[in-house]
């Protein structure tokens, strides 16, 4: 009789937004396929990846400290008999600093960006085989998108859902526009199937997420934005509530503010970062 063969194990450590979060959740979606396991024990992993997040102060810095961490624990395992350790950073770090990444801390094997992470499986092989190239961070949102058949598994009432991605506003602080690219939405109808497989599996309640999430659908040129999506969502049996993060005050029009009156499954809840009242601040950040 065969035996199956060991599960592989993973350990994701998420800095950051909720973006990230579900970044995450989707990264040990596409690696299940492979056979691997999460685990919250990164001294047992056989994968560690870092999801990274560059708006923090001296993010940068906290993501290295923790491969010199993660470096001494894959090395005193190897030392004890043990298997290799594959070590990969994504996120928006990632798309920043990848080359860097790389120069500083050698123990690294493979540098994801955030539009990238569903090549993983690929770079992963890659790296098995030969410890090939390890560097991708080129910005193509849909084709990340597109990539990502592997079925969802909630394990909750609620879930995170990205419908936009990247900022145009280029605010003078601000890192979003280099690391996730400009503003781009996913078509309504991928966003709509994937809430409908969410509501079969059990989830009442999601969160549409963007880095400007408000501005859906305008790169697009459609009508409606971000107020007929949540409508369309609104008619998915089984889903009771609909949040949204993170907004720009620039793109909050009035048919996302009537729908918050006519939707009853829209949740009276909203994140609109104001982050100054004087026009010369506003001025030098870039929000006049």
């Amino acid at each position: 009789m065969s035996q199956t063969a060991p599960e592989k194990r993973l350990y994701i450590k998420t800095y950051g937004c909720q973006m990230n979060v579900y970044d995450s959740e989707r990264m040990a979606d596409v690696l299940a396929p492979l056979g691997y396991g999460m685990t919250d024990d990164p001294t047992t992993a056989d994968l560690v990846v870092l999801n990274t997040c560059h708006i923090r102060e001296k993010a940068t810095e906290k993501v290295y400290s923790e491969l010199g961490k993660i470096r001494e624990m894959r090395d005193e395992r190897v030392a004890g008999g043990g298997s290799r350790m594959t070590i990969a950073v994504a996120g928006c770090v990632a798309q920043a600093e990848g080359e860097e990444i790389m120069r500083r801390q050698p123990a690294v094997d493979l540098v994801v960006g955030p539009q990238a992470y569903h090549q993983l499986p690929e770079l992963i092989a890659r790296t098995h085989r030969a410890r090939g190239e390890r560097l991708s961070a080129d910005f193509a949102p849909d084709e990340k998108f597109d990539a990502l058949t592997a079925e969802r598994r909630p394990t909750g009432v609620s879930a995170f859902l990205t419908v936009q991605e990247g900022c145009d506003k280029f605010c003078t602080f601000c890192v979003v526009p280099y690391t996730r690219g400009g503003e781009w939405s996913r078509p309504a109808a991928d966003i709509e199937a994937e809430a409908r497989s969410l509501a079969d599996k059990g989830v009442r309640e999601v969160t549409l997420l963007g880095q400007n999430v408000n501005a859906y659908g305008k790169d697009q040129g459609s009508e409606g934005g971000l107020a007929s999506l949540v409508k369309r969502l609104a008619a998915i049996p089984g889903l009771d509530r609909i949040r949204y993060t993170t907004s720009h005050p620039r793109d909050m029009d009035d048919a996302l503010i009537a729908a918050h009156g006519e939707v009853p499954e829209l949740m009276p809840y909203l994140h609109l970062p104001v982050q100054a009242g004087s026009d010369k601040i506003l001025k030098a950040m870039n929000r006049a």
